[in-house]
């Protein structure tokens, strides 16, 4: 054993510090996060340039129908091992092993697939492409329970690094792919060259190695913990893929490339950072475990600091969204920009909805994740078949619709156990919500009758400015919610003063 890996077999503690040091690590891994994400969007730009929209639609085709593998393999036992009060090394070898072994599992089962995936869309090209991403499967069963550790003591800001260099690396190779000539197969090597360096970066940062496993007693409860947690992730992810799944059964490759370009740029801009602060959330919050009153106190502060930042980014990101997207892509995008002008406002309603993992893991309830994985799909999945009679367009609408109507009630659902229902989230995100909203409106207005002669560059900085006057004057003028400015503010004092 490394010196030093017993740190991560600690027990949970509440400390003085711990809400300074969920902070720091929050502000430190969205940060980076972000730079992550400024990455993926400038690769975006280039591949854009350099790819036809096919070639995205082609592994977009792919990736959203394996989107559920990695949350399969992780077995939900990554959340295991940062939830639980006490672990030992044993217990964590035998978690290790057990994504190891479903990682190649799954790798097996989707290279087997890989032709029947071609003829289902009766295209022979999808067949060597789901060959090759097998290969992230199992590497993303070898890195796991390293990254749990990490985020189980509280290192949000090195897994970030681990991630963004994964990023780094895999955007890299597939700039020089595509400016090769190889076309789609850039998009298929970048996620693997991704992987194996998070994989490797997760082995150097975290000094545990794995043993021999040992299957008792505590190994079997978070198994069955993580069953739960992987029966919501299953869902949620098919919930978010069913979109693009209908797309390529029913429209051209181009149709879905498009849309998988929007969803692209929304995931890097707004729902990217939303994840990160999953990791943050479960792990402080579970420090409270043992005094729901706190937990309670904690979650409505850390929501409505959330809601504060998230809401209006993506009430910006609406409104600049079809010069953005033309910007940054090129003219012949343009229909992805329309198309992400609907799908961005997903973002203020996904920064209530998300962070219902927070309160389902932090208390160890995790049979209503899964429960509430169903219900999420069966919304999704109807306002899917709602809106592909209408194409692209009408999916992004109803999706929209969908995640309106269910989160404020996933969060009631969530929080029951210890009393957390809908008055806890209106009082906590219900001026920021309200902001949001009035900017989104009065952005449009602005594009729409004062700015249609101006050029894009002008048009975003206008509105992005008069977007932020808005909702600072509703939410902190007229509402006087000033508490997560002063928070950030003096977590971002600390740390450079730290530094």
């Amino acid at each position: 054993m490394a010196e030093g890996a017993g740190t991560y077999f600690e027990d949970h503690k509440e400390s003085g510090d711990l809400g300074r040091l969920a902070l720091r690590g929050g502000i430190a891994s969205v940060a980076m996060q972000y730079g992550s994400g400024a990455l993926q969007i400038a690769a975006a730009i280039v591949l854009a340039r350099l790819l036809a929209p096919a070639d995205f639609g082609l592994v977009a085709i792919v990736t959203v129908l394996t989107s559920f593998a990695p949350l399969l393999i992780d077995f939900g036992l990554g959340d295991a091992t940062i939830q639980r009060s006490k672990i030992t090394r044993s217990q964590v070898s035998s978690l290790f092993w057990l994504s190891s072994a479903i990682g190649l599992a799954i790798a097996l089962v989707v290279a087997a697939c890989s032709p029947l995936i071609a003829w289902i869309y009766r295209e022979p090209r999808l067949e060597p492409i789901a060959l090759c991403t097998a290969l992230t499967f199992v590497l993303w069963g070898v890195s796991n329970q390293h990254l749990a550790l990490l985020r189980r003591t509280m290192q949000f800001g090195t897994v970030a690094k681990i991630q963004f260099l994964g990023t780094l690396a895999g955007i890299a190779v597939a700039i020089l792919i595509a400016y090769c000539g190889y076309g789609y197969w850039a998009l298929v090597l970048r996620p693997i060259v991704n992987t194996l360096c998070v994989a490797i970066g997760a082995w150097l940062a975290c000094r545990w190695r794995p043993g021999f496993p040992i299957f008792d007693d505590e190994v079997k409860s978070m198994v069955r913990f993580g069953l739960h947690v992987v029966g919501f992730s299953v869902t949620y992810a098919m919930a978010k893929a069913v979109d693009r799944i209908a797309l390529g059964l029913f429209y051209r490759p181009d149709v879905v490339g498009y849309y998988q370009n929007a969803v692209t740029l929304y995931e890097n801009s707004i729902l990217t950072a939303l994840g990160q602060l999953h990791a943050v959330g479960s792990a402080g919050l579970s420090k409270f475990q043992s005094n729901p009153a706190a937990l309670a106190q904690k979650y409505e502060t850390a929501l409505s600091g959330v809601a504060f930042f998230v809401m209006p980014m993506a009430a910006i990101l609406s409104v600049t969204a079809e010069d953005l997207t033309v910007i940054l892509l090129g003219e012949k995008w343009q229909a992805t920009g329309s198309l992400l002008t609907i799908i961005a406002l997903r973002g203020i309603f996904h920064a209530v909805e998300l962070s219902q993992g927070w309160l389902h893991l932090s208390i160890g309830r995790v049979d209503r994740w899964r429960n509430w994985g169903v219900v999420s799909l069966v919304v999704q999945v109807a306002a899917v078949l709602g809106g592909l009679p209408f194409g692209a367009m009408g999916v992004a609408v109803a999706g929209v619709i969908a995640s309106i109507l269910i989160a404020v009630p996933s969060i009631s659902y969530a929080g029951r156990p210890i009393g957390i229902g809908a008055t806890l989230v209106v009082r906590a995100v219900g001026p920021q919500l309200i902001g949001a909203i009035s900017t989104a409106a009065g952005g449009w207005w602005l594009q729409t009758n004062a700015l249609t002669d101006c050029s894009g560059f002008v048009r975003i900085f206008l509105s992005a400015g008069f977007c932020i006057c808005i909702y600072l004057i509703i939410v902190v003028g007229l509402f006087r919610l000033t508490e997560p400015i002063k928070i950030a503010g003096s977590v971002v004092q600390d740390l450079l003063r730290n530094r």
